[in-house]
């Protein structure tokens, strides 16, 4: 084997944890958001079916990632995650706006008070990188006729994007009262810039302006997962009842999302 061919490897093996690490950062705050709701339609039991099944299968070709029939099993895991979140998406916006009173024009008061209207789209994001990492584990160089490494920098901008749009929606609801509300708004917009330039102007641009940008976001999603906490301990009884709180306070682990699609470009940086 290649020196390449082993850096490929090692590359996609490190896509497979993040893809463990991502799916369950978005199944704990589903978990919060359908068990408030007391899971009053059967199919909110359907991301926790697809995801734990995605989690399997990549753990399957995390230990085993040269053998054949661990990447199709990952396939079949990754396209059932993408049809899980297309659904859940649909889902959120037929029964978080459209089947509201005033519907659509109260469009924005739904998206920020009813289901997050992107969250099942992570889903999604993640079966592609699911399908992408089982390409690369097979040694193949395209997915849909293009280079692996496109497709994972293309999907880097695409993820940000949409938790920027995710968290703007909810931070607005939040009035930005914290300076620190504004971050998300900031860095990860620039990675998704940069992600974006270099893969529509590949040779002279260089690799550290993206990287630099890919850590800073990667921090900032740390840091926000730190000021999420604290905001669940300033609800009213704090720790004391953590499990109201932790159901009505903002999403615990929401932005950790910018730290994992972060870290997915930064294993396209420096690995591929």
């Amino acid at each position: 084997m290649s020196e390449k061919q082993f850096l490929d490897l090692e590359a996609f093996q490190w896509l497979g944890l993040l893809i463990i690490i991502l799916t369950g950062i978005l199944l704990a705050d589903a978990l919060a958001g359908h068990y408030r709701s007391g899971f009053e339609n059967r199919s909110q039991y359907t991301p926790f079916l697809s995801g734990g099944f995605l989690v399997i299968a990549t753990v399957l070709t995390f230990i085993l990632p040269s053998v054949v029939w661990t990447s199709t099993i990952l396939e079949v895991a990754g396209w059932t995650a993408v049809v899980t979140g297309l659904i859940g998406f649909g889902f959120h916006h037929f029964y978080g706006v459209a089947k509201k009173p005033g519907g659509y024009n109260w469009l924005l008061h739904y998206l920020m008070y009813g289901a997050p209207p992107l969250a099942p789209i992570a889903l999604s994001v993640i079966g592609v990188l699911g399908l992408i990492t089982a390409r690369g584990l097979q040694m193949e160089p395209q997915i849909f006729g293009f280079q692996l490494r496109t497709s994972l920098l293309v999907l880097t901008a695409v993820s940000l994007f949409g938790a920027i749009l995710q968290a703007g929606i909810l931070h607005y609801r939040g009035a930005f009262n914290n300076p620190l509300m504004y971050l998300p708004l900031t860095v990860p917009l620039a990675a998704v810039l940069a992600a974006t330039l270099v893969v529509m102007v590949p040779g002279p641009i260089p690799l550290v302006v993206p990287a630099v940008l890919l850590w800073l976001t990667m921090l900032i999603g740390f840091v926000g997962w730190g000021m999420h906490l604290r905001g669940f301990d300033r609800q009213m009884g704090g720790l004391y009842i953590a499990v109201f709180n932790w159901l009505e306070g903002p999403p615990a682990f929401a932005p950790l999302n910018f730290s994992g699609y972060a870290a997915v470009g930064l294993v396209v940086v420096y690995l591929l």
